[in-house]
């Protein structure tokens, strides 16, 4: 998940409370792996905060006991993915044949439950059990009014998971829009190349600027780029010439220092990135769009 911290990283109280929320989620989704990589990675870095620091290495400790295999792993490697879902295939296959209606409870839980990461995780399972009737529901589940966007497109990656194709409509930020089910892409990896680079360029600045921001900004543009998925900003964003790039990476930036760290100076992350007068328009706009998501993200990570 992350390359071995560096020693000069420090955490902000509003850092702190990031990962707090990061962690919880990787142990109710049972990633102990990546739990267990990114305590490394907090305990690495300096923070004021004497109570956090006690927390996590006695959680540190009491996972490295309980799974010591996953302790003597190396740093995040890209095939324990590949190992990950094996397992956790083999797991569902064997708790449907234990308990025929799991598929049952699952969609119950995701149409019942307003909680986020419980959302996610029933998501996460359904991917990957065969029982009839899961697309439709699926389908059905996206028609929620109001439905988090991150829970939106996780629906559809979910779908194209299972094989599902076809043209879905779907209100998406407050308009219409028309996605193709097969066209979403699996893993963040699939965007186009001019969106990888928005991220690329973020941690280039950041590392030598703001070195704690680059661990963990990229998690955060993937959530915007589910939050902002198929709607008419994301498809002006596919359109812009390689020099806006830099518009959404300083916007990008400019909202995780404000909303996670202390705070940060507009002014000075433009001049960075090169943002110009005849960029200042669309500047506005990728910051507004920025600060929508942040309002609906942050809010439930605070």
């Amino acid at each position: 998940m992350m390359e071995q911290p560096n020693d000069n990283v420090i955490l902000f109280p509003k850092t702190v409370e990031y990962y707090q929320f990061e962690l919880t989620r990787l142990l109710e989704a049972e990633r102990y792996s990546e739990a267990i990589q990114t305590l490394r990675f907090l305990l690495a870095c300096r923070s004021d905060d004497q109570r956090a620091r006690e927390e996590w290495q006695s959680l540190l400790d009491w996972l490295q006991m309980m799974f010591p295999d996953l302790a003597l792993e190396l740093p995040y490697d890209t095939e324990d993915d590949d190992s990950e879902v094996d397992l956790l295939k083999q797991h569902l296959l064997a708790k449907t044949e234990l308990t025929p209606e799991y598929a049952e409870r699952l969609l119950s839980s995701l149409f019942e439950q307003h909680a986020v990461d419980k959302q996610l995780l029933a998501l996460d399972q359904l991917a990957f059990i065969e029982h009839p009737g899961i697309d439709d529901a699926l389908i059905r589940f996206l028609s929620t009014p109001a439905l988090h966007p991150l829970i939106q497109f996780r629906t559809l990656q979910t779908l194209k998971k299972r094989g599902a194709a076809g043209t879905l409509l779907l209100t998406k930020n407050g308009e219409p829009t028309e996605i193709e089910i097969e066209d979403t892409p699996s893993g963040f990896d699939e965007f186009p190349s001019q969106i990888q680079e928005i991220i690329k360029r973020v941690q280039e600045i950041s590392e030598t600027q703001h070195p704690a921001l680059a661990y963990f900004a990229e998690e955060t543009w993937n959530e915007f780029l589910a939050f902002i998925y198929g709607t008419s900003a994301y498809r002006q964003m596919l359109k812009q010439d390689s020099a806006y790039v830099d518009v959404w990476a300083a916007a990008l930036h400019l909202t995780l220092l404000e909303r996670v760290f202390d705070g940060g100076d507009k002014e000075e992350l433009q001049e960075l990135y090169g943002i110009t007068g005849e960029m200042a328009f669309q500047w506005e706009q990728a910051y507004r769009m920025m600060q929508q998501f942040a309002h609906i993200v942050f809010s439930r990570k605070g």
